[in-house]
């Protein structure tokens, strides 16, 4: 029986992020700014509205503490203990900003305990600021994204990143929704990566050997410690990358995960299923013990996901330990635009009931809740995000090919037969909003590794919907090939769902993409439109495509 490696030892030759910081949820008079310290200890950040200068911040003996009552620009000042519990991340909530307005922030430590020599970790170079939105706007600009490996082409680069970059600068946009897959923990042989569920099929015998009580029992606190330790390594490893670096410190960040955060194709694969991805040839093996391994790294992965990602989101309901009884999914408004970003993996199970299996019933339900709320009814325009798109690939080769190793891929899909009752349910809700209070809906969607956009109607039942659905994936993974467009669905019935009618508006695949989405109220009109970029990773020049989305 091989060691068992100590889990901080895991993938130690890849480079991986020390410091960081992102811009979480911001609104017009707050924010939340994430950040992770290369060393625990006590740190301090700093908000101010203009750049400090070198005699307030280089410290010479001060007192971070009294910093703030000396400068009136610093209108936040907050010292926190941050530790290993949490990988030595923190999420600072400020308010009381002032709408419309620049904000530099700092990361500072003068604990005696750090001896540090550069007491300003981050924000030294003043590169590090947001701004807060408007009061009540009534026009927006975001970009949107999916679908971040760098390691899944040779050479290893960024893909579009700095592309995206550029973009959001040039146009000013207000904030950023990453929707799925920000890291890929199943990553594949290209990459030079350890897959984590191989390297849990390879050690899962010494990791029972050293977890296993004497009771029979296994230590499952115990694993779930070690299995995260695995899992925060891959953030580390994927966000170390430049551009991404400049995205996600000076545009506010919405994220939700996808499968890869987890397992590929997690919730599409049966009981038996998950036992058999542990399962070795010539071996007495526990299945019981391989299944409980499996939920552990769930919940590994759904504390991992927690303290990178949803930590910075908009607050929804957690329960630490128990991702099963967590709301993933989450709602916003930006001024006369609602928001809501569904979680199809936390509660995706095949093995549920019909009607029940991407988004389970109870998230159902606090959907339909929020989309038939009085406020809602009023607003210009709603965004949803769907990291695996409504429509995409051909209907028909979703179910003829949903065998061998494409099943999960393709029973992901809300076009699969499987899942057709709840998508039924929710196009019924979405073009009855939409035909009822005249709003247009757009859904967001990543997952695909190529970009589309498509109008859905029925015009028979809801004539006045606009409903659509924007496809932009990948950032940076190994695109689709340029075939691959021949695959996806052309204007057509939807199968299954009598009256409506997939129409296909754009089609694209062969290189790495991003989108930018404009809701332009000028005069109280509405115009809306989703941009595609697509470029070559080095190229110096970007295409765009611009789709309208109706008024």
């Amino acid at each position: 029986m091989r060691d068992l490696q100590q889990p901080d030892n895991y993938e130690t030759l890849k480079a991986k992020i020390n410091s960081a910081a992102i811009v979480g949820h911001t609104t017009d008079t707050t924010t939340k700014i994430w950040v992770r310290a290369f060393r625990q200890g006590k740190w301090t950040l700093i908000v101010s509205t203009t750049k400090l200068p070198e005699s307030a911040y280089d410290l010479s003996g001060k007192d971070l503490g009294q910093m703030k009552a000396h400068n009136s620009d610093i209108v936040f000042l907050e010292e926190r203990d941050i530790t290993r519990t949490t990988d030595q991340t923190m999420t600072f909530e400020v308010s009381g900003l002032t709408p419309d307005t620049r904000y530099y922030y700092y990361l500072a430590s003068d604990d005696p305990d750090l001896a540090l020599e550069r007491k300003v970790e981050l924000g030294g170079d003043h590169q590090y600021w947001f701004r807060t939105l408007a009061k009540n706007p009534q026009s927006l600009l975001f970009g949107f994204y999916s679908c971040h490996d760098p390691f899944s082409v040779k050479p290893n680069n960024e893909g579009a990143w700095d592309k995206f970059y550029d973009v959001l600068n040039e146009r000013q946009a207000d904030f950023v929704i990453g929707g799925g897959d920000q890291v890929y923990c199943d990553t594949n042989h290209a990459s030079q990566i350890q897959d984590v569920w191989v390297w849990l099929k390879n050690n899962k015998n010494a990791l029972l050997a050293k977890y296993r009580k004497a009771d029979g029992s296994l230590d499952e606190p115990s694993i779930i410690a070690y299995f995260t330790k695995l899992y925060r390594t891959y953030y580390r490893i994927y966000w170390q990358f430049e551009h991404l670096r400049y995205v996600y410190r000076r545009f506010p960040q919405y994220m939700i995960w996808d499968d890869h955060e987890i397992m590929d194709g997690w919730g599409s694969l049966t009981e038996d299923e998950r036992k058999a991805k542990l399962a070795n040839f010539f071996q007495n093996d526990d299945e019981n013990a391989n299944y409980a391994l499996v939920m552990l790294m769930f919940k590994a992965a759904a504390q991992a996901y927690l303290e990178y990602q949803h930590a910075h989101n908009p607050d929804s309901m957690i329960i630490n330990g128990d991702p099963g009884a967590s709301h993933w999914d989450y709602n916003f408004d930006q001024g006369a635009y609602g928001f809501y970003m569904l979680d199809v993996r936390g509660h995706h199970d095949c093995e549920q009931p019909d009607g029940q299996r991407l988004l389970g019933a109870d998230q159902f339900e606090r959907f339909e809740s929020w989309i038939n709320s009085a406020s809602i009814k009023k607003k210009k325009a709603i965004f949803i995000c769907s990291p695996v798109p409504v429509v995409h690939w051909k209907e028909s080769a979703v179910n003829t090919f949903d065998f061998g190793g494409q099943k999960d891929d393709f029973m992901d899909e809300w076009g699969h037969e499987t899942n057709h009752a709840e998508r039924n349910k929710i196009l019924d809700l979405l073009l009855a909003r939409s035909h009822e209070n005249n709003i247009p809906i757009v859904i967001l969607s990543g997952d695909v590794h190529c970009a589309s956009a498509f109008g859905i109607t029925h015009v028979q039942t809801y004539p006045g919907a606009r409903l659509f659905n924007v496809t932009s994936s990948a950032i940076s993974r190994s695109p689709a090939p340029g075939i691959a467009t021949a695959a996806m669905q052309k204007s057509a019935p939807i199968d299954g769902f009598d009256g409506g009618r997939f129409e296909q508006m754009f089609r694209f695949a062969g290189e790495n993409n991003f989108a930018v989405i404009n809701a332009d109220c000028r005069d109280g009109e509405l115009q809306l439109s989703a941009t595609l970029y697509w470029a070559k990773p080095g190229s110096e020049s970007v295409t765009q495509k611009v789709i309208r989305l109706g008024t």
